[in-house]
């Protein structure tokens, strides 16, 4: 009776590490209030991560959403390794595709009270709100090194908004 309870606890065990593998839920990595309104800023932060051209920041595919009645504006970076739409012609895994998915313009969703939480695997996600006119907090979750990332280039954006 013994074997088997341990038995049963460690399958357990080695489910619940397994299960959070490629969770979706990401740690809080920063949180601040920044100068500048959220439109600007996000503008800024994609075009900053859409220019990059280190092969890490490659492998994500960035979708950016402004939500215009809560005053807030998103950005994903989804994981391209795990999208269901990357193929071999257009994975930045390969020096001679074609990446087709990249889209500068952003999502404008009206009338929506929430925001949408996360379709894929994602390395971060920078949520930016409106609290005055001329500030702004933001909030980034995700892994540590391209969240580091992001966050840097919304301090250069928020620095250059003064």
């Amino acid at each position: 009776m013994k074997n088997r309870l341990i038995i049963v606890t460690i399958l357990t065990a080695s489910l619940a590490a397994c299960a959070a593998i490629n969770s979706k839920d990401k740690p809080l990595r920063y949180e601040e209030t920044v100068s500048g309104g959220h439109t600007a800023l996000a503008y800024c932060v994609a075009d900053k991560l859409n220019a990059d051209v280190r092969w890490l920041m490659q492998l994500y595919h960035y979708i950016f959403r402004i939500y215009p009645d809560i005053e807030t504006s998103q950005i994903y970076a989804y994981d391209t390794r795990f999208l269901p739409y990357i193929y071999s012609s257009n994975s930045p895994q390969n020096p001679d595709a074609i990446r087709e998915y990249v889209n500068k313009s952003p999502e404008i969703l009206l009338d929506v009270k929430n925001m949408i939480p996360a379709e894929y695997v994602y390395g971060f996600v920078l949520t930016i709100k409106n609290t005055s006119s001329t500030m702004s907090v933001a909030s980034m979750k995700g892994d540590k090194y391209v969240s580091r990332i992001a966050w840097d280039y919304l301090q250069k954006c928020a620095s250059t908004e003064n």
